[in-house]
């Protein structure tokens, strides 16, 4: 815009000054004549005021006589309208629709007053100023569009390496990686490394309460051995009091496992860890075929090569432990076990050919403690770890009865994520 206006100033000041020398170019034609009076010899005007309506025109005005110019044909040049322009004796108007410069100015000769009006058309340096105003607009258009990406460039080209850092990230999230990798930007290498150093802190944090659940669990025992001793001796010796005392050591002893099982949890997993079911299960199995030798199980797998838990494996060891651990006590000779994931989240599904739970009794067989049958051997505990493992990777654990064979069936599924919501 003021590009715009400054280039109309300068295109007025030239045309001004033109108009101004023309005006006593003028003034110099009008001329007495002895015969005639006052005339305007039109061989010292430029010829351009000769042509019919060439855009240049003139009027004079002697004693109050006007001579016109033989541009106007006969037309005339308002005096009396028109903007001004910021420049002397200079005023805007519209003559047969077209934007006109008039210059207008009284002098004296010959002690005569004449005044002088001439006009210029000046539309064609009003589109030229339009066609100028366009062409600079688009320039700058383009001036812009060009910063803009040439910014957009730089901008890029100098956050690449948080790009970078964020995939390292997704892959230390997904367990492809265990750190992030270094970087040679020095911005962004503080970032890095305190990544990493919280990794690695949160393995050791984790290492240091495991080890130190350990101690206690060895610790705890000593005593309580200890106190189950001195209770057999009261037996023996027909003291009453040591039923009571055996109880609460009993109930003692319970509680402390099943804390002690809740504080080994690690919940969510730790950055860069995947642990493969196929491959702990297969330990797994191993170990009960042994502990249930005389029942022949036979164990059917269905697990997806690309499954895996999505947190710690000791965590994975408690849970599939305490399932499988309840499948072969209740089942005849059949136990299957499913996994399967998706981009959602990890679905465990364990059967056997028991004799099932009634819909009625399984919710207090999830109770903490809660047996439905004492003739089995167990603290009771397995099925309220199960729930809370689940519950501390913010999953979900239904009992149901297996179509196929029979007896219970376990489903837990678990989310990859840590606050992914699981569909009911």
């Amino acid at each position: 815009m003021g590009q715009s206006w400054f280039l109309r100033q300068m295109a007025y000041d030239f045309v001004a000054t033109r108009l101004n020398s023309d005006a006593y170019t003028l003034l110099r034609a009008v001329e007495m004549d002895i015969g005639d009076g006052w005339r305007i010899n039109e061989d010292n005007t430029s010829s351009v005021y000769q042509q019919p309506m060439s855009g240049h025109y003139f009027q004079v005005s002697v004693d109050g006589q006007w001579f016109y110019s033989r541009s106007l044909w006969d037309g005339k040049i308002p005096t009396e309208e028109g903007l001004a322009v910021g420049k002397e004796n200079i005023r805007l108007i519209q003559q047969d629709d077209k934007p006109t410069l008039v210059y207008a100015k009284t002098f004296m000769k010959q002690g005569r007053e004449i005044k002088v009006v001439l006009a210029e058309d000046i539309s064609r340096v009003e589109e030229s100023l339009s066609q100028l105003g366009w062409l600079l607009a688009g320039l700058g258009i383009i001036g812009l569009v060009i910063l803009l990406a040439l910014q957009i460039f730089i901008i890029r080209r100098g956050l690449a390496s948080l790009t970078e850092v964020k995939e390292d990230i997704t892959r230390l999230k997904s367990g492809d990686i265990r750190q992030l990798s270094s970087t040679n930007v020095r911005e962004i290498e503080p970032l890095v490394t305190e990544i990493n150093y919280l990794v690695q802190n949160m393995e050791l944090r984790l290492q240091r309460s495991r080890n130190a659940v350990g101690n206690l669990a060895h610790a705890a025992k000593t005593p309580l051995t200890v106190i189950d001793r001195y209770v057999d001796t009261l037996l023996e010796s027909g003291v009453d009091e040591g039923k009571g005392i055996n109880e609460q050591s009993q109930r003692l002893r319970q509680m402390i496992d099943r804390e002690l099982t809740r504080a080994r949890i690690a919940g969510a997993a730790l950055p860069g860890q995947r642990i493969y079911i196929g491959d702990e299960l297969e330990k797994l199995i191993r170990t009960l075929k042994a502990i249930y030798r005389e029942k022949a199980l036979v164990f059917e797998l269905d697990i997806s090569a690309k499954s895996y838990f999505p947190g710690e494996r000791d965590d994975l060891v408690e849970l599939m432990g305490n399932l499988l651990d309840n499948a072969s006590k209740w089942a005849s000779s059949q136990i299957r076990i499913k996994a399967h994931m998706d981009d959602h989240c990890l679905e465990l599904i364990v059967e056997d050919d028991g004799p099932g739970v009634a819909a009625d009794k399984r919710e207090q067989l999830m109770n903490r403690g809660e047996r439905l049958d004492e003739s089995t051997s167990g603290h009771g505990l397995g099925m309220s770890i199960i729930s809370e493992i689940v519950r501390q990777y913010q999953g979900r654990f239904v009992l149901g009865s297996s179509a196929q064979l029979g007896g219970l069936e376990v489903q837990v599924m678990l989310p990859r994520q840590v606050n992914l919501q699981l569909a009911e």
